[in-house]
């Protein structure tokens, strides 16, 4: 029994070990992440877009030829130039997580340590990404949900008491 026990301390030891060591990777990426910008020119320059490290845009940029633009060309060049450097920032961000992620997966799952425990972490479902398009361009796939064996309630004019 004294072994299993020892067995189980030790494991115990090494996740808490493992844990911390990710928390303090996960406060060091943070921090780096913090200062993560992307950026992206179109139009030959003319239009210039940073963001953040959340994708909001901190500067645009026109150069002194922008006039030479129609508004409406201006505008759509603006929008791609901001998905541009949000694509850019994402990408930094993803390569600055791949560690911290992989030492996530590495660190043992309470249940590889107590037998018959559900695994929690394949329960959790990745978040969906919004769609980048405004909503009349977007096409749906998906029918409207609704219930294929519902039946319509149709009220009578009888009352409840009435017998």
């Amino acid at each position: 029994m004294s072994n299993q026990n020892d067995r189980l301390i030790t494991d115990a030891s090494q996740v808490l070990d493992s844990i911390f060591a990710a928390m303090e990777q996960a406060e060091q990426a943070r921090h780096k992440r913090d200062t993560l910008t992307g950026n992206a020119q179109v139009e030959r320059g003319r239009i210039a877009v940073t963001v953040n490290a959340s994708g909001s845009i901190t500067e645009v940029t026109f150069s002194d030829d922008v006039e030479d633009l129609t508004y409406s060309r201006i505008a759509r060049a603006t929008l791609e130039a901001a998905q541009q450097a949000a694509a850019e920032v994402k990408r930094k961000n993803e390569e600055l997580l791949a560690p911290l992620l992989a030492a996530r997966a590495a660190i043992p799952q309470l249940s590889d340590l107590v037998q018959g425990l559900p695994a929690l972490r394949d329960r959790i479902t990745e978040p969906s990404v919004a769609p980048l398009t405004r909503p009349s361009e977007r096409q749906t796939d998906s029918p409207v949900a609704g219930f294929d064996d519902s039946v319509e309630y149709r009220p009578t004019r009888r009352s409840t008491f009435d017998r």
